[in-house]
């Protein structure tokens, strides 16, 4: 009886050894992700940094993606770890805070997200017109469904997208009636199914400015301009900038038709096209061992300013 006492005991005791190791095990492996993820997120902040010194030391005329802030800083290594840095222009896309100023449409930003809509191919998707007016009705201030897109020359019916739409789905939410904080506020909105989001998203910005830089924008961005600029000269501009930077839109004049040049050049005199960008989105990718962090971040070159961050 006493060997039986003894052998329970010492297997209840080695049970709670291997219980207690394995949690102890456990508890260490947890530390130590945690120190290693609170390292990464410090070396993405330096490579945050590193992006923002980056678009600072840009001083020419112009900006391209022949330059050194459109190649990034792939798996740099940094002591224990490795951090990855993509800039990225936001001024070669159209910005959605442009498109309504408080409760009125913008004219130029309306035509242009219609034919950016249209440039996408969206009609299999959705109707580009209905697109454009859901947007603009988050946007605006006011309750009333726009009811008809003015483009080019065009007077289309819409039904526009408020307060009533939003209440009567199966989950109801409220419209905006503000400004995006951020893009995947984009899958709120009335037709932007995830199918046109992702055609979408990589032609959009949240800012506010009406200015294009030719140089970064997609050949659906350039189209969007004007109705001059088609496919065709959307391509020649294209394949014009990969061997030359577009430095003043002068240089132009002798490489596309003579319509489209008129039109670019009276949307440069009007300031709403040009060769430059101020706004970047820098993302930093880090790594220590098994710790990982992802950082973004949107900032103006005119003054450095931080616009905004998000950790992920």
């Amino acid at each position: 009886m006493a060997l039986l006492v003894v052998l329970v005991v010492i297997a209840l005791l080695t049970s709670l050894v291997t219980e207690l190791a394995f949690s102890t095990l456990v508890d260490l492996r947890l530390t130590e992700t945690f120190r290693d993820t609170t390292r990464a997120y410090y070396l993405a902040k330096g490579g945050i940094n590193a992006g923002r010194m980056i678009i600072q030391d840009d001083h020419n005329g112009y900006d391209g993606f022949d330059e050194f802030w459109s190649q990034g800083i792939i798996n740099y290594p940094v002591g224990d770890g490795a951090v990855t840095v993509r800039i990225y222009d936001q001024d070669g896309k159209l910005g959605i805070d442009a498109l309504v100023d408080g409760n009125t449409p913008t004219t130029l930003m309306v035509d242009r997200f219609y034919r950016l809509f249209i440039a996408l191919d969206l009609e299999n998707f959705a109707d580009p017109a209905e697109l454009t007016a859901a947007l603009i009705d988050w946007l605006d201030s006011g309750d009333t469904p726009y009811q008809r897109v003015l483009t080019d020359s065009a007077d289309i019916p819409v039904a526009g997208a408020e307060t009533a739409y939003y209440q009567g789905l199966s989950q109801p939410y409220p419209v905006k009636n503000g400004r995006l904080e951020t893009l995947e506020e984009l899958t709120l909105i009335k037709g932007f199914t995830p199918e046109v989001l992702r055609r979408v998203l990589p032609h959009v910005g949240l800012h506010d400015q009406t200015m294009v830089n030719i140089n970064t924008a997609s050949a659906e961005v350039l189209m969007s301009l004007d109705l001059e600029i088609d496919t065709g000269v959307a391509e020649e501009l294209i394949q014009y900038r990969r061997e030359s930077p577009i430095k003043r839109l002068q240089q132009l004049e002798d490489e596309i038709p003579t319509l489209a040049y008129s039109a670019l050049k009276s949307l440069g005199n009007q300031k709403h096209l040009g060769v430059r960008s101020s706004r970047y989105r820098i993302e930093a990718d880090a790594m220590v061992n098994d710790g990982q962090r992802r950082l973004l971040a949107e900032v103006d070159k005119q003054g450095n300013q931080l616009l905004f961050f998000k950790v992920n």
